[in-house]
């Protein structure tokens, strides 16, 4: 579905700027004073494209520094949730321990209490005979 959308996009994109290009096709005189002292010919539809290509690229470049607080926060909370996942999985594995140590450690139940037997009756001591 993206894949369609994407040519929906630029085909009538690429056909703007051809339509720009032929309508546009005179030549005009450019002039680059700090990098060329003489003039040089160049199509208009040249310039308007350069210029237009020129700010995107600048946009571009002011968007990506206006977010950098932004990525340095998602990078920061997800260096956050990844020590925080391992530390949940290190501390269910403690539990796992302890539930298993405990498990183990239990006092198993008294037996059953056998019915009391009369105490026997005891000898007679030596002084008595």
């Amino acid at each position: 579905m993206s894949r369609v959308l994407y040519w929906v996009a630029v085909i009538p994109l690429f056909l703007v700027v051809i339509v720009f290009s032929v309508t546009n096709h005179a030549t005009t005189e450019l002039s680059l004073w700090p990098i060329l002292t003489e003039t040089v010919p160049f199509p208009v539809y040249g310039i308007a494209l350069v210029s237009l290509f020129l700010g995107f690229i600048w946009g571009g470049i002011v968007s990506w520094f206006q977010n950098g607080r932004c990525r340095k926060r998602v990078r920061d909370l997800r260096r956050q949730a990844e020590a925080d996942q391992s530390e949940i999985s290190s501390l269910r594995d403690r539990l796992a321990r302890l539930e298993e140590g405990a498990r183990q450690a239990t006092i198993p139940a008294l037996p059953p209490l056998t019915p009391a037997l009369p105490p026997e009756p005891q000898a007679a001591s030596v002084a008595e005979r």
